[in-house]
């Protein structure tokens, strides 16, 4: 059994197996085929185990700060003991095989933001999915290239701070 360190004890208020944690939590495929993986969201899984998993990424002497593809700051990492890599963003818990993308760049090994990065900060450099808008907006165009669009891609489009265009 696997204990977690330091947690708000008005939040799980006893010593919790972070294995429990894990298996307790609600979580969702994420199927973009760019990135996949599974994410738990706060207000929809259990608190004490949603919390106790986010002390382990972020307390645990075992986790590490990485930068994954386009990314200028690095994420807090954890390989967890069922062979998964865990990281947490704003309100989810994500977790994936360390086979399912590239591993992340960790920072104790020297790793810096790439820079000139093509595309959407989440994808791979040129992956040449993505067309940047006049408002700097990336937008998924799958046609033509053998992917299926996930639902968040069909729904909006890969939107925040990127790189530009290469011409």
């Amino acid at each position: 059994m696997q204990r977690i360190g330091e947690i708000d004890a008005r939040l799980v208020p006893d010593a919790v197996d972070v294995v429990e944690a894990i298996r307790a939590l609600s979580w969702v495929d994420q199927l973009c085929p760019l990135m996949r993986h599974q994410y738990a969201v706060l207000r929809k899984s259990p608190a004490w185990a949603w919390y106790a998993l986010d002390a382990m990424i972020r307390d645990s002497p075992d986790s590490y700060l990485a930068y994954f593809r386009g990314y200028q700051r690095p994420n807090r990492y954890w390989d967890g003991p069922d062979g998964l890599r865990y990281w947490r963003t704003r309100f989810e818990l994500n977790r994936c095989t360390p086979d399912s993308v590239e591993p992340p760049r960790r920072v104790d090994e020297g790793a810096q933001p790439i820079p000139g990065w093509v595309g959407p900060l989440h994808a791979p450099n040129g992956a040449d999915l993505y067309e940047q808008d006049t408002g700097g907006r990336w937008w998924p165009r799958f046609d033509g290239t053998g992917y299926e669009p996930c639902r968040a891609c069909r729904r909006r489009p890969a939107v925040g701070p990127s790189a530009k265009i290469a011409k």
